[in-house]
């Protein structure tokens, strides 16, 4: 009488090895190029052990939540997923993932087989990278736990591990870096400054729209409007990686476009570059190279690297003197300017890109803070006032 196909999860009676081990042996599947089960074993130091383990996973297969145990170590997997799937994000972010995993988490974690990671080794790990001679700041702990948590995902959603052992790990608090946006006489002496400076458009609009440097050099004609005076920022020029890479675009920070209004002031400035560029243009005949129709670039159409203007600030903020600001600091200085000038939360946080305006009140509340102080000492004085004509 012929045999009937094994159904996935039976397996056969626990025998003991010469070696004293348990074993049981069950059907993990159907091989699709053979149409064969696919036969494994299952060991333990006594029968109930591996009669136990049995009934976990017919259990798991009847309710088709049974995931195969991966071997694979670690590092192995790391590998796998850095070039296998993260081929669409950013190639700074895919430095950063790979950084993280070649100087920390191979090195503690790499010969750990995948299916044997457990949450107290990741939170061991994490606790770890604290300590030391060279312990690593909050921040730096929170990305390459991040790392981590994003590659044992995936290996969670191709199947490879039932759950990511990562979830739930306590990590240490970050405290938010104290903003340094210029103030008052400080913005009037880096206007002074800037004038004749090659980049004097470049700090204009960073200083007066919040646009973050990649997005301004990344910033193309055609997102610019001038009949009705918005700018649309739906992309980034992303840093160049390597000698030999190409500057390319990319999607704006959190992947989140937006269209904004930009003051009259700003669009003549941007009037002034596209005059100018034209010049350029005319001057440069067929060497002329632009292919991205960048609003800011050199004499010959080429896009401006990030490293320059940052160099450029440097000097201007030396010059001033106002060291210890970074160009960043302008887009923080343009927007406690914006609520100082009453303009509401929401509009603000729209027109700088944030996930929220929660995000927008928790790095500039400290300046709705003050405002709400002015207002009640005007309330005061208006009650007063209202008391006298009693």
């Amino acid at each position: 009488m012929a045999r009937g196909r094994a159904a996935n999860g039976s397996g056969t009676q626990p025998r003991q090895r010469k070696d004293g081990l348990w074993e049981v042996r069950y059907c993990a599947g159907t091989d699709p190029g053979t149409g064969k089960p696919i036969r494994k074993s299952i060991y333990g130091k006594t029968s109930e052990e591996v009669a136990q383990k049995l009934r976990a996973i017919t259990a798991a297969v009847d309710t088709n939540t049974f995931i195969e145990p991966q071997k694979m170590a670690l590092a192995k997997w790391l590998d796998i997923w850095l070039s296998e799937y993260c081929g669409a994000i950013k190639p700074g972010t895919l430095k950063a993932y790979s950084d993280n995993v070649r100087l920390h988490i191979k090195p503690a974690l790499g010969a750990v087989k995948l299916c044997e990671l457990r949450p107290h080794d990741v939170q061991t790990f994490v606790n770890n990278l604290q300590r030391g001679a060279s312990p690593l700041s909050p921040h730096t702990v929170k990305n390459v736990h991040g790392t981590l948590c994003k590659a044992l995902s995936e290996a969670v959603r191709v199947k490879y591990i039932p759950s990511n052992p990562a979830n739930g790990c306590i990590l240490p608090k970050v405290t938010r870096e104290e903003i340094h946006p210029l103030e008052g006489e400080e913005i009037a002496a880096f206007m002074r400054s800037i004038q004749g400076s090659p980049s004097e458009p470049v700090f204009f609009v960073a200083l007066n729209t919040g646009m973050r440097l990649s997005e301004i050099l990344g910033l193309r004609w055609s997102r610019v409007d001038f009949k009705k005076q918005t700018i649309r920022v739906d992309a980034q020029l992303l840093v160049k990686r390597g000698k030999d890479t190409e500057r390319t675009l990319g999607l704006p920070k959190n992947s989140r476009s937006r269209s904004f209004k930009a003051a009259p002031a700003v669009m003549d400035c941007l009037k002034a570059v596209q005059r100018r560029q034209k010049e350029w243009r005319l001057k440069a005949g067929q060497a002329w190279d632009n292919p991205l129709d960048l609003v800011f670039t050199d004499e010959a159409g080429h896009e401006v690297p990030h490293a320059t203007i940052e160099h450029r600030f440097t000097r201007i903020m030396q010059s001033i003197p106002l060291e210890g600001h970074r160009f960043h600091d302008l887009r923080h200085t343009f927007a406690t300017e914006s609520i100082r000038a009453g303009i509401d939360v929401k509009t603000l946080s729209e027109m700088l890109g944030h996930s929220s305006v929660a995000f927008t009140l928790d790095v500039y509340g400290h300046v709705t803070s003050a405002m709400q102080d002015d207002a009640a000492n005007r309330l005061q004085a208006l009650i007063l006032e209202r008391k006298s004509t009693l």
